[in-house]
């Protein structure tokens, strides 16, 4: 649900449309000739702009478009299908051009132009009676392609802070807080380490996410995992198990707890083999079940830590 939400609220934004209009107020003659010099393809140019009429620069892409403002460069992508993944196969880095904030000279917007005239030509050439409303479908659907990744992405970190908060209100909840004076999760954003019951240092980080730490020892780390797409679980696994072996190596009596939205039959199978983690968790039932989140804390401060009896 948290996904589809910000697919739909990000395509509220329009900005498919609001790359349209930058295109179609763009009123300077532009040279087309030779087409060969933007790759596209002399049939589909007199099929799409002899033959049905249509406004050339809104159906190829030209250097001078780009240059003049690349946040155009969404319209072309989406009229090749291509999701912003994809085109960075092809063309590198273009999510700054396309929110209009990276810099753009003449070499670069000649070869977006080219890849995207190639991938347009052989669309139009190889569809049945292809228009420019059916054109202007496949901008949609890229778009929700490329959101879909993109949300996928940000609902791993909403459940990293989701994870943090709730361990925040549990400490609180169970006073085991010595500094900072913590009400709620109001210091969650500002606050990095925390001290706790028993001399125990607790650390957000980028890797590990949360660590515990008494007297320069490492006592256990957490690893959080919400990506909720399953062909990606190994992957998220694997950048997890570069801080578990970090850990490790720093301190052998370290104990590992891993959560995750995705446990796959493969991901089960690979922890198991590592002999790495101490402990896995689903991130949803530890959200949704208070019995999961008690069996989770009980096992890090009264197993783990020992800070609590």
């Amino acid at each position: 649900m948290t996904r589809s939400l910000l697919i739909v609220t990000s395509l509220q934004k329009k900005r498919d449309i609001k790359a349209l209009n930058i295109i179609r107020k763009f009123k300077k003659e532009l040279n087309w000739e030779p087409l060969s010099s933007f790759l596209i393809d002399e049939k589909v140019w007199a099929y799409a702009i002899d033959q049905k009429g249509y406004d050339p620069k809104k159906v190829f892409c030209h250097p001078d478009v780009l240059l003049n403002n690349s946040k155009a460069i969404i319209y072309y992508r989406g009229l090749c299908g291509l999701s912003l993944k994809a085109a960075k196969d092809y063309l590198g880095s273009i999510e700054s051009l396309e929110e209009g904030k990276g810099k753009l000279g003449p070499e670069k917007a000649l070869k977006i132009a080219r890849i995207f005239n190639t991938f347009i030509s052989s669309i139009i050439k190889n569809s049945t009676k292809w228009t420019i409303k059916n054109g202007y479908r496949t901008i949609i659907a890229t778009l929700g392609i490329t959101l879909d990744g993109v949300m996928r992405n940000n609902i791993g970190t909403l459940a990293e802070d989701r994870i943090r908060a709730m361990v925040i209100e549990w400490i609180g909840d169970n006073s085991l807080f010595l500094l900072p004076q913590i009400e709620g999760e109001t210091l969650l954003d500002t606050t990095k380490i925390f001290k706790i019951k028993d001399n125990i240092i607790m650390k957000f980080s980028s890797e590990p996410d949360i660590s515990f730490i008494r007297d320069d020892q490492l006592l256990a780390v957490i690893e959080i995992k919400g990506g909720t797409d399953p062909a990606g679980a190994l992957e998220r696994y694997g950048a997890a198990k570069k801080s578990f072996e970090s850990a490790i190596q720093k301190s052998p009596r370290c104990e590992n707890f891993y959560l995750s939205a995705v446990f796959t039959k493969e991901l089960i199978d690979r922890i198991e083999r590592d002999r790495l983690v101490h402990k896995r968790f689903d991130i949803i039932e530890l959200l949704d079940d208070p019995t999961a989140r008690e069996k989770f804390f009980r096992e890090l401060f009264h197993h783990t830590l020992r800070a609590i009896s």
